[in-house]
């Protein structure tokens, strides 16, 4: 006869179950806020390596932690020298507004100079040339170069000038090419100038997202070093072709540009030069064959790197389209007559004695004008 079964009893631990599957759960998200965690130190591992490469690299290029000088905003031209326009040498004391004409020097640190004696800049050099050597040409030379400006830059500090500066120049000079590559190279945009990235970042990103509304925050992340160290790497390892699509829109903006400036010179009754400035890296003179060689041992940047190339293709797509143009000056080989060393280490800034040549064949062609 079979035993009658009574109800089951309860389990001792009527929910293991679930237990169990909190468990798992907790155990998930403590592997992923790990994962979390992990990422987060990656890339902040990341930032600070990308931070030590960018600033050792800077320190290694100009002996110093810092790009250029110390700079203050400024509405027109964004941002320029904090020490403010740099002082030339040779100008006369008390010019004749009649007979001394006045010459505005535009460019980047190569026009400013790269040495601690303003009497050694372009600019002075070409003052005693223009006011102590036969023949005289009086004139008044101002240095407006600042550290880092390509000729985009230029062309926002020049509209500065001519609203706020008296008297307005007879000739207007911009000493370009360096800058234009180097920033294309590394942003590769006809936009392309320095604090590029940080700026777009700072004016762009407060509606890119929700975070944009920590501006700070967001700022800092679009405009990290590393992106910053990206963009060298582009700069220096991504070559540019000669037939690339944006190479072909940078060259055409930037000649539009000049076209403009040419235009706004003449409206001022000033003539305008554009000097495209002489570099190591894309001389293709006859240089003397122990000056060339003395300087390969000091340059810094060896041929391997792209950056060597990226410079070449740029500043000879941009020349061959502005070598028609009346206001354009050729000084790509200029140096190649030198008998002693003219560059500096990086190929782009002059010695004194590259400085003092440049000004000299400056001075040659604003005496043939006779109307500087």
């Amino acid at each position: 006869m079979p035993v009658p079964q009574g109800p089951p009893l309860p389990r001792p631990y009527p929910h293991h179950n679930d237990i169990g599957v909190e468990r798992m759960i907790k155990r998930w998200w403590r592997r992923l806020l790990k994962v979390v965690l992990w990422g987060v130190a990656a890339l902040v591992c990341l930032e600070v390596l990308c931070f030590l490469i960018v600033v050792l690299s800077t320190y290694y290029l100009y002996g110093q932690f810092w790009e250029g000088e110390a700079v203050r905003y400024d509405p027109y031209a964004l941002y320029l020298t904090g020490a403010g326009v740099r002082p030339t040498a040779n100008n006369p004391a008390s010019p004749d507004p009649n007979t001394h004409r006045h010459i505005w020097m535009m460019g980047g640190s190569t026009v400013r100079g790269v040495t601690d004696f303003d009497e050694r800049t372009i600019p002075s050099y070409l003052a005693r040339m223009l006011n102590q050597e036969e023949p005289r040409l009086p004139a008044v030379v101002w240095n407006f170069g600042v550290d880092g400006f390509n000729s985009l830059m230029e062309a926002k500090y020049l509209q500065k000038l001519l609203i706020e500066k008296q008297p307005s120049p007879a000739a207007i000079i911009f000493y370009d090419g360096a800058n234009d590559c180097t920033y294309f190279a590394q942003y590769r945009t006809p936009d392309a100038h320095h604090g590029y990235r940080q700026v777009r970042a700072l004016i762009e990103s407060y509606h890119g997202s929700f975070f944009g509304l920590l501006k700070p925050l967001n700022a800092a992340l679009y405009a990290s070093y590393t992106r910053d160290f990206y963009d060298k790497v582009r700069q220096g390892v991504i070559p540019i072709e000669e037939g690339d699509r944006v190479l072909a829109e940078f060259v055409q903006s930037a000649v539009r540009r000049y076209d403009y400036l040419h235009r706004l010179a003449e409206g001022f009754g000033a003539r305008f030069l554009l000097v495209w400035q002489p570099m190591w890296w894309v001389e293709d003179g006859r240089v003397d064959e122990g000056v060339k060689k003395q300087e390969k041992e000091y340059m810094i940047i060896g041929k391997h790197f792209s950056l060597i190339h990226n410079f070449r293709v740029t500043y000879r797509a941009l020349s061959g389209e502005l070598r028609r143009k009346p206001y354009f000056v050729d000084f790509q080989n200029i140096l190649c007559t030198r008998t002693e060393p003219t560059y500096q280490s990086d190929g782009i800034h002059l010695t004194d004695a590259g400085r003092e040549l440049v000004a000299r064949h400056l001075a040659r062609r604003l005496r043939q004008e006779r109307r500087p």
